[in-house]
Parts: structure tokens; C-alpha cells; sequence
């Protein structure tokens, strides 16, 4: 595994919970449209077991965000950790805005106050700064996935 492919794993995770969190929203929406629904109606017992379902269902999902999160945290802990390592903080920066806070290229240019193309340059720098730090972790998880 690569530097950059170690890293966009932690990048994508983030992404994982935003979605993860936009389903979750969505589905409490649902269910609050079908409860405020059952409430204005006078129907049989069913209405209140269905909702019933649907909380247990709710709940589920919740435990998925939950879950998702979790699994953010404990690779933003250990990319954090790896990045650390770097000896120049250019570089750090540069990984930890990008990678950690997900920001896009023309973020991190303009909050560094850098162009574009030194941002890159820096960029590859710092990966190949972290491929020789973290050399054996990274052959480890190449190996992991084969």
C-alpha cells in the first residue's frame, strides 16, 4: 500500500460517515412523516406496532453511524500519529489539511498561501517523506490486502 492510498483510506471514511449520517437523517424524517400521519388518522392498533418496527429500525442505523465514526476516529488517532512524524510541519500541514480535515487542493493553497502547484509539490514531498518513515507499516498493510 502507498503512502497516498493509506491515507485516502482515512480521507473516504469520512465520506462513509457523511452518507452514513444522511441516511440516518433521512429515515428519522420518514418516520416522523408516518408518525405525525398516524396521529391525525383513527386506525386500528397496527399503526403503533408498525411505528414501533420502524424505531427498532432507526435505532439500527443509528448504531451504524455510531459504529462508522468510531472507525474515523481510530484512523484520524493513528494517521494524526503518523503524519506527527514528519520532519517538516510544511509538509504535516499539507498531509493533515488534506487528508484529516478533507479539505480540497484550493483550500489548502489558499489557507497556506501557496499556489496550487507549490502545494503539490509539497505534497508529494511529504508522501514520499511518510512512505520511508512508515516503509514497513504500509508493506504490512500491502500485505494485509493481498
Amino acid at each position: 500500500m502507498t503512502a497516498k492510498e493509506y491515507l485516502n483510506r482515512v480521507r473516504r471514511q469520512n465520506y462513509v460517515v457523511k452518507q452514513a449520517e444522511r441516511e440516518l437523517t433521512a429515515v428519522r424524517a420518514d418516520i416522523l412523516t408516518l408518525e405525525s400521519a398516524s396521529l391525525s388518522e383513527k386506525v386500528s392498533g397496527t399503526r403503533e406496532s408498525d411505528l414501533s418496527d420502524k424505531y427498532i429500525k432507526l435505532e439500527k442505523y443509528f448504531d451504524t453511524v455510531i459504529s462508522e465514526w468510531n472507525k474515523l476516529i481510530d484512523m484520524r488517532v493513528k494517521a494524526k500519529a503518523m503524519i506527527a512524524l514528519l520532519p517538516d510541519e510544511t509538509q504535516q500541514a499539507v498531509l493533515y489539511a488534506r487528508y484529516i480535515n478533507c479539505m480540497e487542493w484550493e483550500q489548502v493553497a489558499a489557507d497556506m498561501h501557496y499556489s496550487w502547484k507549490q502545494v503539490f509539490r509539497i505534497h508529494g514531498r511529504a508522501l514520499n517523506s511518510f512512505s520511508r518513515i512508515h516503509a514497513n507499516f504500509l508493506l504490512r498493510r500491502r500485505d494485509d490486502m493481498e
